[in-house]
């Protein structure tokens, strides 16, 4: 069904699990998905949501989708998602957002991790991001040069992890 979508590679639930590991969710309300893809991640925080509720503290979590392919977009509204936009890159709201967490495309994870900082930077939500390494290792534009620097600036934890299904090195990069 998505084999002509050369950037959709699902999250794995192990890599979901450690993107939400350690999170302060009595201080996360509003979160956006900018590239959901078929929901693995808003799967992950509903489920976690649930949890919350049912043992911890109550917490109502707001979540936005965004996503570019016409299939997965359709697969998102099927789930009952609210999906705000098509283009994340091109995505304009005054909405602020305690976190945005992403899996973005490999081809342009550069761009939608920097949106995500700029969209940040107005109200100090966190960032968590799984971004091919390549994106990081190897600043070979300026964009690249920014991004780099930014995480530098902003202290951002870096993990990198090899999955073995995709065979892509990929991290995940956590900003408080």
């Amino acid at each position: 069904m998505f084999t002509d979508n050369k950037d959709f590679y699902p999250t794995p639930q192990n890599l979901i699990d450690k993107m939400l590991d350690g999170l302060d969710w009595k201080m996360i309300h509003t979160v956006l998905e900018p590239s959901a893809g078929k929901g693995n991640i808003v799967e992950a925080l509903k489920k976690k949501e649930d949890f919350n509720n049912r043992w911890y503290t109550t917490i109502k979590l707001n979540i936005d989708c965004i996503e570019n392919d016409t299939n997965l977009r359709a697969v998102l509204k099927e789930k009952n998602f609210r999906v705000v936009h098509d283009d994340f890159l091109t995505y304009d709201t005054m909405k602020e957002y305690d976190l945005i967490i992403m899996n973005p495309p490999f081809s342009n994870g550069c761009k939608h991790l920097l949106k995500a900082l700029e969209m940040q930077q107005r109200n100090g939500g966190a960032v968590i991001c799984l971004l091919n390494a390549e994106t990081l290792k190897n600043e070979c534009n300026n964009e690249r040069i920014m991004l780099n620097s930014m995480l530098e600036e902003y202290n951002a934890d870096i993990i990198f992890r090899m999955l073995s299904r995709m065979q892509r090195k990929k991290q995940v990069l956590r900003l408080h």
